[in-house]
């Protein structure tokens, strides 16, 4: 379970088709407008936006974990990516391999 979910697909933010998902997600773009940090996070994807949201919220000193469809930064050199995902995993960024989302809802906090 999580508080807050960040959604950074690449491109344009969007929240998918996911149900729930405008209800209970903010955008890789709303992040910026939060007046408070989102603490426990889940960002859902492994472009380059949603690794470098996962690495500044690390940073920042929230519990970010990376939810992964297949594999990090598809269409780049896959060494790289491979290096870039066992440094963030060293520096407290979880990844939830093999996984999508199937729906968000909210639960009592």
């Amino acid at each position: 379970t999580f508080k807050h979910c960040l959604i950074a697909c690449g491109g344009r933010p969007n929240y998918g088709d996911y149900p729930g998902g405008e209800e209970c997600c903010i955008s890789s773009d709303d992040i910026f407008w939060r007046k408070t940090p989102p603490g426990k996070t889940l960002v859902i994807g492994a472009s380059y936006i949603a690794l470098e949201c996962a690495g500044f919220l690390a940073g920042f000193g929230c519990d970010v974990t990376v939810m992964v469809r297949s594999i990090l930064l598809r269409g780049f050199d896959q060494d790289i990516a491979s290096k870039i995902g066992d440094y963030m995993e060293k520096h407290n960024i979880k990844f939830a391999r093999e996984m999508v989302p199937s729906k968000f809802e909210k639960t009592a906090s």
